[in-house]
């Protein structure tokens, strides 16, 4: 079964695109680039996920997830669900329902939690025992899923890296793994990022047939948040794996084409300054930009399948 390839809107501005600003712009390109689905930013405030799901269903596409926003550099401000603060850690929760409800508005199935590092963050390790904080993220977890089970959406735990997220809490998969199994819950799930895995897992391949049929939203972001192919992930071997497995959610590909002279150009800021755009280059074509990438990962898995056709057939006797 072929893959189905999702389009990640927040990392757009990187290349002079913003969702929220064009959206009719960033809809139709990922349409006529061939994807069939649109991954939305999570924005509450500022989003009717009814209009939201009416422009991107005449597009033909359809909405996989909404990617709530849980780093301080991301959100604006702290959101921390493993916090021992009642306020923030209610402040938090309350942003997941509300992007919970800005998913099951705009048509999407997930979107995800992360736990965080603070606003001041707590390196190398957290300041409070990491089973508190455990236990405090366990309950926003329940909390959430009650609600996103009332709106028929499943819950994704992210691991980010040790160095955005809290270590101990939730920067491995196989973390991601415990919290699913431990709580039992239908509505919770795994979603892998490449980018944060090259950091934390000492194998991929490994965490990834651990997580088996958990994972049910997957991000190729590259190991070094650029353009893919650009880094070293072995995607190859990751489509194997996923394959193997039988999943048969949506690979949602970041950040088409960014490089390090932009990303290091204005570090924390997820919406670039014109002149930074303009600085590397005039604005790319967005279509043209969108259908290189997914030709990239469109023939990487006709490879796989090349691959594993040969094997199954036999023809590595001959």
């Amino acid at each position: 079964m072929a893959f189905k390839y999702s389009l990640q809107c927040d990392t757009l501005p990187w290349v002079g695109y913003n969702v929220l600003e064009e959206p009719d712009v960033v809809i139709q390109a990922a349409a006529e680039a061939g994807y069939t689905g649109i991954d939305l930013p999570g924005n509450p405030e500022k989003m009717d996920g009814r209009q939201w799901r009416k422009r991107v269903e005449d597009a033909g596409l359809v909405v996989p997830e909404v990617l709530a926003a849980w780093g301080y550099y991301h959100a604006g401000e702290e959101r921390n669900l493993a916090s021992s603060d009642p306020e923030k850690r209610a402040r938090a929760v309350q942003y997941a329902k509300d992007t919970v409800d800005l998913a099951a508005d705009a048509g999407a199935s997930f979107t995800e939690l992360c736990a965080a590092q603070p606003a001041v963050p707590q390196l190398p390790f957290p300041l409070e025992p990491v089973e508190t904080l455990r236990d405090n993220f366990r309950q926003s977890i329940r909390e959430i899923c009650k609600h996103a089970a009332s709106r028929d959406i499943t819950i994704l735990l992210e691991p980010l890296n040790t160095y955005e997220g809290l270590p101990g809490v939730l920067t491995t998969i196989y973390e991601a793994v415990n919290y699913v199994d431990e709580l039992g819950l239908d509505n919770l799930g795994v979603q892998p990022d490449v980018y944060h895995m090259n950091i934390e897992e000492g194998s991929i391949p490994d965490a990834l047939r651990y997580a088996g049929s958990r994972i049910k939203h997957f991000h190729l972001n590259e190991t070094n948040h650029c353009q893919h192919g650009t880094g070293h992930a072995d995607y190859q071997e990751i489509f194997r794996i996923l394959k193997g497995i039988g999943y048969a959610g949506y690979l949602c590909t970041y950040m088409p084409k960014t490089t390090q002279a932009i990303l290091q150009s204005a570090p924390g800021n997820p919406y670039v300054p014109e002149g930074v755009v303009t600085s590397a280059g005039a604005r790319p074509d967005l279509v043209g930009l969108l259908k290189g990438l997914l030709s990239f990962l469109q023939e990487t898995e006709r490879t796989v399948d090349q691959s594993r056709e040969f094997y199954e057939a036999g023809g590595w006797r001959r």
